[in-house]
C-alpha cells in the first residue's frame, strides 16, 4: 500500500471512529429506585423508552409522533397519537353529558354527592379538576448520584406539591437532539392531554429546564431517586417493538 493510501486509510478510521464515538455518547440510560422496584428511562436522538416496576413499558417515537405502550407478557402494544387523543377527547364530552343527564334525573338533594362520586371513579370526568401548576424554584442545591441539582418546588392551587432536585441535560451528560427529544415527547402529551381534563394530573415538564433526579410527592409519600447513569451504546432493538406483537385499541374513558 502506498504511503498516500495509508495516510487516506488512517484518515477514514480516524473518522469513523469519531462518528462511532458520537453514536455510543447519544445513548443514554438513567437508572432510579422506588419502593416499587428500579425505573429506567432509556433515550437517545428520536426515540425513548420507559421501564417501570410494571408488567408493561412506553416507547416514544419521534418519527412517528406517538407513545405506545407495550405488553410483553401478551406481547401486544397500543399506540397513543393525535387521532386517539382526538376519539378520547370526543369519548369524554360525550360521557360527562351522559353522567349530567343521569345526574339531573335525581332529585336535587342527591345530585351533587351522586355527581361527586362519579368524578371519583373517573379521573378528568370533571373540567373543574383541572389546576393551577407552578414551580418554585428555591435556588438550594444538592447532589444525587455525583450530580448537582437544583431543588424544586411544585405548587398546585398555591399549595406544595410534588418536590423535585431537577439536573440540567449537561450535567446528566444528554445532548441537546436527546434533550430536545424528550421535550417534544412531553410537547406530544400535552397536546394529546388537552380537554380531556387530565392536562395537570402530571408534571409541568415542559416548564422543566432539566430532568429530575430525585422526585417525592407530598400526598401519597412516593419517592424516585437517580442511582447511576450510563451512556453505553443501546442496541436499536431496545427502541423498537417486535414485529410479532399485535396492536390494540386503546381503552376509552367509561368503558
Amino acid at each position: 500500500m502506498s504511503k498516500r493510501l495509508r495516510i487516506r486509510a488512517a484518515v477514514t478510521a480516524a473518522l469513523l471512529a469519531a462518528g462511532l464515538a458520537q453514536t455510543a455518547a447519544a445513548d443514554t440510560t438513567l437508572t432510579y429506585r422506588s419502593a416499587e422496584g428500579s425505573f429506567t428511562v432509556d433515550m437517545r436522538p428520536g426515540a425513548v423508552r420507559i421501564d417501570d416496576a410494571s408488567k408493561q413499558w412506553q416507547l416514544y417515537r419521534r418519527d412517528s409522533e406517538a407513545i405506545f405502550s407495550v405488553r410483553p407478557g401478551e406481547r401486544t402494544y397500543t399506540r397513543l397519537d393525535r387521532d386517539v387523543a382526538d376519539t378520547i377527547r370526543q369519548r369524554m364530552d360525550t360521557l360527562r353529558a351522559e353522567v349530567e343527564t343521569r345526574v339531573q334525573q335525581l332529585p336535587e338533594g342527591q345530585r351533587a354527592a351522586a355527581r361527586a362520586a362519579l368524578v371519583d371513579q373517573i379521573p378528568g370526568l370533571e373540567p373543574s379538576q383541572q389546576r393551577d401548576v407552578g414551580l418554585d424554584h428555591t435556588g438550594q442545591t444538592e447532589t444525587v448520584a455525583g450530580v448537582e441539582c437544583e431543588i424544586v418546588q411544585i405548587v398546585r392551587d398555591g399549595r406544595p406539591g410534588e418536590t423535585l432536585c431537577l439536573a440540567s441535560a449537561d450535567a446528566l451528560g444528554v445532548d441537546d437532539d436527546t434533550f430536545a427529544t424528550i421535550k417534544s415527547m412531553f410537547a406530544l402529551m400535552k397536546t394529546m392531554l388537552a380537554g380531556t381534563g387530565l392536562e395537570t394530573v402530571g408534571l409541568p415538564y415542559l416548564d422543566l429546564d432539566g430532568m429530575p433526579v430525585r422526585f417525592r410527592d407530598a400526598g401519597t409519600g412516593e419517592r424516585r431517586v437517580l442511582s447511576s447513569i450510563s451512556h453505553e451504546p443501546l442496541g436499536d432493538g431496545r427502541f423498537s417493538i417486535p414485529d410479532d406483537y399485535i396492536e390494540q385499541t386503546p381503552a376509552q374513558p367509561g368503558r
